[in-house]
């Protein structure tokens, strides 16, 4: 800091022995030109006073010495002339007087150049200054954000990577980039996908944008999303730039959270069906009973004096038939509770939806709610599991009837299925109530983790169902109906659909 402020001081000393300098020139000159009777231009001279002020870089300074001097040199000329004016005489003024003002004009021409090259010097190093420090924020931000750049040239192949790039890949900085250096970091499994984003790009794909795997020489597995847009067409080639991301932990929590989602819709199925064991109870029961009546029937068939074995047949088979009822039941519910991954079956929604209906219609009974179904027919298809499916439709009943439980007129729960007329190529399953509806304020966090309207409620039921259907490939939302309650709906990609895209 004394070295900054000594400096100005130090110029300021230059200007004014210079300044005293061309005073004192300036002053013999006019005394040698005013009072020596010599035949020579002496007011020439003052050009070296014009100079030493010009060399300060003063414009105003130069100006008004220039002009200073002319006055010197006309008062010297009228001091040491008489009368008798010869031509010699001025000659000498004239030249005088010229050779000032050209020094001037020079002088600020000069001092205009140099002024102009100083203002350029200072921007060029100020552009300098804000190129580094762009470089270093950008060096920052993609160390921090783990973005690397890569510029690719084609189809010559050459390559530049920038330091968080070398740094993704496990490369040192010497190393020259190539494609073959990518290839020789990437997943076997996904070598593929990198050599198509390559030949992508050497078919002149505008945009490439692609997810694949690293796999370090310390076994490491890296996820990486690079993302590369055509910079420049040109006859023999193009440049793409691009960037290139780690979302290994970006992987890793969406991986940790489906996890915890899958948990977490596990431990609400078995509360849930804690919650229908009196309906679970009764659908056990019911064919279990008929079953001990249709074997005492047929025992009592057989054992008349002369046995009617067509009518101890038909209890038979009646005994069979409720015993795969009660067996069915007894799978679903034990699909139901056991854990395990999702696994997609091609599906009649009529079905699921009237299978859901029997399963939870004593607790609804027990809520008097009167069900009113309209199933269409044929029923639309999905590929989606029966367990979640069903999970779906629990909630959306349950959550319903609860609903309603503070209705003292008629409570019914509608539950429809059919063509999405919103979204093409969807079936669309509704379940409606005559509740109290849902306010606006509710609506718009409805679906949201660990929001409820309940006391005892959890906030995790609906959430769980957006989680089920979008991983399907579907939607979930809720409607205010003008005749009041709620009206839930969500929508699956039919069977043939997703063969389409498959």
């Amino acid at each position: 800091m004394e070295t900054f402020q000594s400096a100005p001081r130090a110029v300021r000393h230059d200007t004014r022995i210079v300044s005293m300098l061309a005073a004192a020139i300036a002053l013999a000159v006019f005394l040698i030109d005013a009072l020596t009777p010599l035949d020579i231009a002496i007011a020439v001279l003052y050009v070296v006073v014009v100079l030493l002020i010009a060399s300060t870089g003063n414009r105003t300074a130069t100006v008004a010495t220039a002009w200073g001097c002319v006055i010197l040199t006309l008062v010297g000329f009228i001091l040491s002339h008489d009368e008798n004016v010869s031509g010699g005489a001025l000659a000498r003024c004239a030249v005088s007087l010229l050779a000032i003002g050209t020094t001037a004009v020079l002088s600020l021409r000069i001092q205009a150049t140099t002024m102009q090259r100083k203002r350029m010097e200072a921007e060029l190093q100020r552009q300098r200054d804000a190129l580094k420090r762009s470089e270093a924020f950008l060096l920052d931000a993609q160390r921090l954000s783990l973005t690397g750049s890569i510029a690719t040239r084609l189809p010559a192949g050459t390559m530049w990577w920038s330091d968080e790039a070398y740094r993704i890949f496990d490369y040192p900085r010497d190393m020259t980039p190539s494609i073959d250096a990518i290839l020789a970091r990437s997943h076997p499994d996904d070598i593929a996908i990198v050599r198509g984003a390559h030949e992508a790009a050497l078919s002149s794909v505008r945009d490439i944008d692609v997810e694949h795997r690293l796999l370090l020489p310390d076994g490491t597995v890296k996820h990486v999303h690079y993302v590369a847009h055509r910079a420049s067409s040109e006859n023999d080639g193009g440049e793409y730039v691009g960037a290139l991301m780690d979302v290994t932990e970006t992987k890793l929590a969406q991986e940790a959270l489906a996890r915890s989602t899958a948990e977490l819709a596990h431990v609400t199925r078995v509360t849930m069906l804690g919650e229908l064991a009196a309906s679970i109870a009764h659908e056990v029961t019911q064919p279990m009973a008929a079953i001990v009546t249709s074997g005492g029937a047929a025992l009592r068939w057989l054992n008349r004096a002369q046995p009617d074995i067509a009518e101890a047949q038909q209890s038979i088979a009646q005994m069979v038939r409720d015993a795969k009822r009660a067996s069915e039941v007894i799978a679903r519910i034990r699909a139901m509770a056991r854990k395990r991954d999702s696994q997609p079956a091609t599906l009649e929604v009529t079905e699921i939806v009237g299978e859901t209906i029997e399963l939870v219609r004593r607790e609804l009974a027990r809520h008097r709610v009167d069900v009113r179904a309209d199933l269409a027919t044929p029923s639309p298809t999905v590929r989606c599991d029966r367990v979640q499916l069903q999970q779906v439709l629990i909630n959306l009943m349950m959550n319903a009837a609860q609903a309603m439980s503070a209705v003292n007129g008629p409570r019914v729960l509608r539950v429809a299925t059919r063509e999405s007329d919103s979204d093409p190529g969807y079936a669309q399953i509704v379940v409606q109530d005559s509740g109290t509806g849902i306010s606006d304020e509710n609506a718009r966090r409805l679906f949201d983790a660990f929001f409820t309207t309940k006391a005892e409620g959890m906030g995790m039921g609906l959430s769980i169902c957006r989680s089920i259907i979008e991983a399907h490939g579907g939607r979930i939302w809720a409607e205010s109906p003008d005749e009041g309650g709620a009206r839930l709906l969500f929508v699956l990609p039919e069977n043939e659909r997703r063969d389409d895209e498959q």
